[in-house]
């Protein structure tokens, strides 16, 4: 009988070892960013070449290949897919999103996978836009271990997608217009990991216009919403929205029409991100920024108003004739149960 129980547990030990070891194995596909220069100048254009590295020779059926770069210093030309044996596009996933500095590539094999040691998924062509000297960087966006991020190689198994990508993809550097003057300044060399700032062109003058008000934000996953106070001055014909990760420093513009709110999506979740508005005219020539807002993506604690809404739909959904007991005391438990959170909530910041 001991022995029948010894050779089960040494066959389940065999078993979850032999697994776990096949698991191990089963993550070893690689993703390489492939710059065709480390050096460009304001003008030239250059390709970037996305690798994909299957050295366990599993079937992929699909690749997600989603790359952040710097929309102010570069631009997007082309995604080719020519030499790619992924075929298939995912909608709205063989392109480039400007706003968010965001080539996106989603591609799929149809043929029944693809069980080669090494190919090409996309080739993505870029022009430096830019006459100033600093380093930009090209890198993945979103990778997850599972296959629900932007950056995956996926396997079928069991009739289910895995992602069998084995680790974040290494950014690629690329240096900007060496021996130029350094963005924002002459004697220095600046920070090359930061973006370059957007400021404001003031070449027209200012508008004659009050700057925004109010400016408030919210967030969920991946997004901020931001809110001002309308105007009603005549000149006004819209707004821009600037954004980044440093405080007074943008790295990012939106153009918007003539509204008092707005969202950005796209962001990463649990990162601060600075925000301003500006007013513009007929000329586009701007107002004085806003006050400064900021949030941490996906944290609502964060907001500048986080109980707006919720009071907002608190006071929409009280019934007219509650089912149990008194209006009255339906108002009471609930005020109470709102005065208590907000309680809650001032005592933990304060």
């Amino acid at each position: 009988m001991k022995k029948i129980l010894f050779l089960s547990i040494g066959l389940l030990l065999s078993v979850i070892i032999s697994g776990g070891f096949a698991s191990a194995q089963q993550a070893d596909a690689s993703l390489e960013i492939r710059p065709s220069v480390s050096v460009a100048r304001n003008g030239d254009e250059f390709d970037v070449d996305i690798i994909l590295k299957n050295p366990g020779l599993q079937n992929v059926i699909s690749v997600r290949a989603w790359l952040d770069y710097n929309s102010n210093v570069l631009e997007g030309v082309s995604i080719n897919t020519d030499e790619s044996p992924f075929t298939l596009s995912a909608p709205g996933e063989t392109e480039f999103n400007v706003g968010e500095g965001r080539a996106k590539i989603g591609r799929s094999n149809i043929s029944g996978g693809f069980a080669q040691n090494e190919a090409k998924v996309a080739t993505v062509r870029f022009r430096v836009k830019t006459p100033y000297a600093l380093t930009t960087y090209i890198e993945a966006f979103d990778y997850q271990v599972s296959e629900l991020g932007h950056t995956s190689v996926n396997i079928i198994s069991e009739g289910f997608p895995v992602n069998i990508l084995s680790d974040e993809p290494e950014r690629a550097a690329i240096e900007l217009n060496p021996g130029a003057t350094p963005y924002g300044q002459t004697d220095t060399q600046p920070d090359l990991d930061v973006d370059v700032v957007v400021l404001p062109d003031t070449s027209l003058g200012f508008a004659n216009l009050n700057r925004p008000q109010n400016l408030r934000v919210t967030t969920g996953p991946g997004y901020a919403d931001l809110k001002w106070d309308a105007s009603d001055e005549a000149e006004l014909v819209g707004y821009n929205v600037y954004y980044g990760k440093t405080s007074g420093q943008y790295t990012r513009r939106r153009t918007v029409g003539r509204v008092h709110q707005y969202r950005i999506d796209g962001l990463h979740n649990n990162e601060v991100y600075y925000f301003a508005v500006t007013a513009y005219d007929a000329q586009s020539r701007e107002s004085d920024y806003s006050d400064e807002v900021a949030v941490i993506i996906n944290v609502p604690l964060s907001s500048t108003s986080p109980w707006e809404e919720f009071q907002n739909n608190l006071l929409a959904n009280i019934p007219v004739t509650p089912q149990n007991g008194p209006l009255v005391g339906w108002l009471a438990f609930s005020a109470f149960g709102l005065g208590g959170t907000l309680a809650f909530r001032k005592k933990r910041i304060s």
